[in-house]
């Protein structure tokens, strides 16, 4: 028997990760697509990937417009590959229809937030506590570490070069009512599953032992790279290219270290992870010569809302929370915030 998964978003992450879902022949996509709709519907998707192959023309097993649509069923995991821009819309706002199946649902459901930045399960995991306590829910997260780019109009995804995400479950504050029945064997499994199912479409997947880790090691280059080839709309190589910007982009991600490691339990695995040496090593590691765009300057270009919130504000709100003091970040997301204000006051949550 199939099993029925929603992937809201079908962008280049959600059609790649869709798309090997689906290879795996143990699934059945229910995608949401709202702005490229007509374009898959008509046409499908054509694929030329390292990782995945080339491929014309596929379509999920069925695809609908809103997430109102989608929920006329239950789902055994909902992927969310849709922006986080909780200034625009927050996650459970949108996934309220899918939400309110819950009560009633016939099966736990696992939510995958294939998203930029930390803290963005927070929300979700609250939603959840009220949505129904007792239920074996779980939510999960991941990086991905991928150069996959949807062009020709939405018609074509490419991925070059390596492809790799990392998942992992997320536990529930104490604070929340599902904290006392939450089980880490039964997260454990949910996250196993949904690693296989990947794996068995192709894809790279690594299951984190601790996904909050991954997750800051990923918001180390956004917070910085992408930041500032925002703020100065250029590609990576703009801001490689002298030892002012370099040296800016080092001192960021050392801000970011302060936080994460105030945050964070003092595990092994975050002294290996998030040492003070990684920095050194991502600037020395990255591609002098790369064109390549972060996705917040492309939504900037292209006059969409940018995932300010999730991958800036995160950091801060946890460094407010840790008394950690952060005057880059702070004076980032000022002039960030600037920019976000009047995207959203154009384009408004027509730029999701």
């Amino acid at each position: 028997m199939s099993l029925d998964v929603c992937a809201i978003g079908l962008g280049a992450i959600g059609a790649l990760y869709a798309f090997a879902l689906e290879r795996s022949s143990r699934v059945r996509v229910t995608a949401v697509c709202r702005s490229n709709y007509d374009v898959v519907q008509e046409h499908g998707i054509d694929f030329v990937s390292d990782r995945l192959g080339t491929h014309a023309a596929w379509k999920p097993y069925r695809v609908v417009r809103t997430v109102e649509e989608a929920a006329d069923r239950d789902y055994v995991f909902v992927v969310c590959a849709f922006k986080c821009l909780p200034d625009v819309i927050t996650t459970p706002a949108l996934l309220t229809p899918i939400l309110a199946r819950l009560a009633t649902a016939s099966q736990p459901t696992a939510f995958v937030l294939l998203q930029n930045g930390v803290g963005i399960e927070d929300d979700l995991l609250a939603a959840l506590a009220e949505t129904k306590p007792g239920a074996d829910n779980v939510v999960i997260s991941g990086c991905a570490w991928v150069d996959a780019t949807a062009v020709d109009g939405g018609r074509k995804v490419t991925q070059f070069g390596n492809e790799r995400l990392v998942l992992g479950y997320h536990h529930p504050a104490a604070t929340l009512k599902t904290a006392a029945s939450f089980s880490d064997a039964r997260a454990h499994e949910v996250l196993d599953g949904f690693c296989g199912l990947l794996r068995a479409g192709g894809a790279n997947v690594e299951a984190a032992e601790d996904v909050d880790i991954a997750r800051w090691r990923k918001v180390l280059w956004n917070a910085s790279f992408s930041t500032l080839c925002t703020l100065a709309r250029v590609p990576v190589c703009a801001v490689l290219a002298n030892d002012s910007s370099c040296a800016a982009v080092a001192s960021i991600m050392r801000e970011v270290l302060s936080v994460a490691h105030a945050a964070l339990p003092p595990t092994q695995g975050l002294k290996e992870v998030l040492s003070d040496s990684v920095v050194n090593n991502i600037i020395e590691h990255e591609n002098h010569e790369s064109t390549f765009r972060p996705s917040m300057l492309v939504d900037l270009d292209a006059g969409r809302p940018m995932e300010v919130e999730a991958i800036v504000g995160g950091v801060l709100r946890r460094a407010r929370a840790h008394g950690v003091q952060t005057p880059q970040l702070d004076l980032i997301y000022a002039a960030l915030n600037v920019m976000q204000r009047e995207l959203i006051k154009r384009r408004g949550s027509a730029g999701l």
